[in-house]
């Protein structure tokens, strides 16, 4: 649909014109997918940023012998966190009365992603780049084809 839109919108005049729609709408899904993947990907860094809360709560004082089973039950937790509504409530709620309200959760999100989070946008912006170069392309098609007419 996406691409039948784009193909309406542009209503390409000749074979240049369609080959530039073509890559328009195909940026357009490039774009789309890099945004989904961005978005699971900071879903999947907010579990890792509600391990590492639960980690700075649940780990204190836990003695050496006992580290590993804490950590599994710490990873547990954040699992559950993702996929159950009720516990999210709860885990939630023992974070922030620990301090971790989710201004401090999100800004440990953006703290581990940075680096993937900084490729995505850059992915993002140069197909946003390349599709408005195709579109001004499509443009001064357009605006060539008369005076290639007169001649």
């Amino acid at each position: 649909m996406l691409r039948q839109a784009i193909f309406a919108d542009l209503a390409p005049r000749s074979a240049i014109e369609w080959l530039l729609a073509i890559d328009v709408a195909e940026l357009s899904w490039e774009i789309q997918r890099y945004r989904v993947l961005r978005h699971k990907l900071l879903e999947t860094y907010r579990q890792k940023a509600i391990e590492a809360a639960l980690r700075r709560i649940d780990m204190v004082g836990i003695a050496p012998e006992f580290e590993d089973e804490a950590e599994y039950y710490t990873l547990q937790n954040a699992l559950s966190w993702r996929i159950d509504p009720i516990a999210a409530t709860e885990i939630e709620t023992r974070l922030a009365s620990d301090g971790f309200d989710q201004h401090a959760i999100t800004t440990e999100v953006y703290v581990q992603a940075r680096e993937v989070f900084l490729l995505f946008e850059g992915l993002l912006n140069a197909a946003q780049t390349k599709r408005m170069l195709l579109l001004r392309e499509i443009r001064n098609q357009r605006l060539a084809a008369p005076m290639r007419q007169r001649r």
